[in-house]
């Protein structure tokens, strides 16, 4: 091992054992070169870093130290790692939906091949395609190991668990379960390519029927709420205005108006930015269930859509601040 390997590596124990054992399978199933060690040690190298720019920056300039900064320079440094965590995930999602999208034309590839009288190991080599991307490179690599130590049916086994999906796997493993029993292979194949282009078809479709609920969630969330915000926000700076302007012995029926009102507008507009951030997350991650079926995946869109939410509720806040002054 190299020594800058060896110097990453010191850093990556900062992580418990678990998490970089289930770090190297989210490379794996990524399909990512690099080793997960050194890539989680140089992360750790940098967010220390900012932890410590942080830190004693505004101590070697001001000289003065808050708590405040040591609990954001902390905030920081898991945030980035969970930032960086979410990008190898999303990877391996993308990786996992190339897969699956191609895999009925790949299995119908193979069908055809073993109709033309090759034997599976010759079908399933020739089937492997450039256009076929990542599934390509675990063919290639089942290939391979058949070739040297391991036989056909546990090279294919191994590319089972170098990819995190569900149809991949079974598809496989029916294919090797097909080859140990001497079934009609090519129809099975075949009629098992179909089975997966339908189901892809049904999701589809069911996604195509939801697009009406998911605009109206992202128009609620965008514009909605920011616009409502506002008006709050408004209302409070109204009231607190007026009760500036009225004595505090009037009478006839506007008595409500005496007294300190709890809620003011700066508070208000802090709890808003809040609460429009947390609505963000939750309305990507109930469009990540009603799309793909996993609340995770819709992570991706939540800066987009709090960006989103911010800007509107800045023009809303401004236009009607100015429009009733």
């Amino acid at each position: 091992m190299k020594l800058i390997d060896r110097f990453y590596l010191n850093f990556a124990r900062f992580f418990p054992k678990i998490y970089r054992n289930h770090l190297k399978k989210q490379f794996i199933y990524a399909g990512l070169k690099l080793e997960p060690d050194t890539w989680l040690g140089s992360l750790n190298i940098l967010t220390i870093l900012m932890v410590i720019i942080i830190v004693i920056l505004p101590w070697s300039i001001f000289k003065y130290f808050k708590i405040n900064y040591l609990i954001i320079a902390i905030s920081l440094f898991f945030i980035i790692h969970l930032i960086a965590y979410l990008v190898i995930h999303f990877k391996v999602e993308d990786r996992t939906k190339r897969i699956d999208e191609v895999l009925p034309d790949f299995l119908q590839l193979i069908s055809a091949n073993l109709i033309a009288g090759m034997t599976p190991f010759q079908a399933l080599k020739h089937s492997s395609r450039k256009e076929f991307g990542p599934l390509k490179e675990e063919i290639d690599y089942a290939v391979s190991r058949a070739l040297g130590t391991e036989s056909f049916i546990e090279g294919l086994l191994t590319i089972t668990r170098r990819v995190k999906s569900e149809i991949f796997e079974r598809s496989m493993k029916l294919f090797t379960t097909a080859m140990k029993s001497g079934g009609r292979l090519a129809t099975l194949l075949s009629e098992l390519s179909r089975d997966i282009a339908e189901t892809r078809s049904l999701k589809k479709e069911l996604v195509t029927n939801t697009k009406t609920y998911t605009a109206f969630i992202m128009f609620t969330i965008v514009f909605g709420t920011p616009l409502l915000l506002s008006i709050s926000i408004r209302f409070i700076e109204m009231i607190t205005a007026i009760q500036a302007k009225v004595p505090e012995n009037i009478g006839y029926g506007v008595g409500f108006l005496i007294g300190e009102v709890s809620i003011t507008a700066p508070f208000l507009t802090k709890i808003s930015i809040v609460l429009l951030i947390l609505t963000s997350l939750l309305a990507s991650m109930l469009m990540g269930v009603i799309k793909d079926g996993k609340a995770r995946s819709g992570l991706r869109r939540f800066p987009f859509i709090a960006i989103a939410c911010l800007i509107v509720f800045v023009i809303t806040r401004t236009l009607i601040s100015t429009k009733f002054m």
